[in-house]
């Protein structure tokens, strides 16, 4: 059976054709709601899916942890988020331009967070150098011709998040299935154990401009909201489809009742 977000306070209706209308929920997208959760997890799902590809064909993924020291919710949050900004300041400079989507799961044995990121603009080596200045340079490249001089891209990870006092765990591998498993891979943790992220101003996804977030609504259709449908929403004679449910409200209907939903 189709879950149903339990926390709705409205509802949202439209006129499709003279005699047929439309009518939906308007749920609480709340991610500790069940039924929302897994309506988030599939609304990104559908659109990482159509975006990645324009993006880009080539896609890795990165697995950082917080520092070993912090090992609470809020502190791991903390060390990640203080962070990963200055990681991927660091990583445009060696690679360029990267796109990316950061989520986060707990971990299975502790309140510790800790993120997956899949990337785009990674490059499987790190040619280290001087300037004309003598100054410490870095640059991705996509062979490696010598050991001197040249890191893989993980060694390059797990020496820059542990300098910025993450990452006791650092992991990064190229996806082999493409945009397409990549995101089938950072939407399966979006479940309702996002539901315990309670912390002010934190986005259950975090994505690059380059890849955008879902819009509200692809619809054209001209949408007014109520709490709730009566027998003289529609002129009679209409039928309405609850979205969420498949039901059909008719003149039947409401020969029984003077209001629709009527859950208890």
């Amino acid at each position: 059976m189709k879950l149903i977000c339990k926390r709705y306070r409205k509802v949202a209706y439209t006129t499709v054709t003279p005699k047929n209308a439309i009518m939906t929920r308007l749920r609480c997208k709340q991610w500790d709601c069940e039924a929302c959760a897994k309506t988030n997890q599939w609304t990104w799902r559908n659109w990482l899916l159509r975006r990645l590809p324009e993006v880009s064909e080539e896609w890795w993924i990165l697995t950082l942890t917080a520092s070993s020291m912090t090992r609470t919710r809020q502190s791991s949050l903390d060390n990640i988020r203080d962070n990963l900004a200055a990681f991927f300041k660091r990583a445009e400079r060696v690679f360029g331009k990267l796109e990316y989507c950061r989520v986060y799961e707990p971990h299975p044995t502790s309140e510790a967070f800790h993120a997956h990121i899949i990337v785009s603009g990674f490059l499987p080596y790190v040619a280290l150098g001087h300037s004309v200045k003598h100054r410490p340079i870095a640059l991705g490249v996509k062979t490696r011709r010598g050991r001197n001089g040249v890191w893989s891209l993980r060694t390059w990870v797990k020496k820059n998040a542990q300098q910025l006092s993450m990452g006791y765990i650092a992991d990064v591998q190229q996806l082999q299935g493409g945009p397409e498993q990549a995101a089938w891979y950072v939407t399966k943790y979006l479940t309702k154990a996002q539901g315990t992220l309670h912390v002010k101003g934190l986005r259950h996804v975090q994505v690059t401009r380059g890849i955008g977030s879902p819009p509200d609504t692809d619809s054209e259709l001209t949408w007014q909201t109520a709490a709730y449908l009566t027998p003289y929403t529609f002129p009679a004679g209409t039928k309405i489809r609850d979205l969420n449910t498949g039901v059909i409200i008719d003149n039947n209907f409401w020969e029984k009742t003077d209001f629709y939903p009527n859950e208890d």
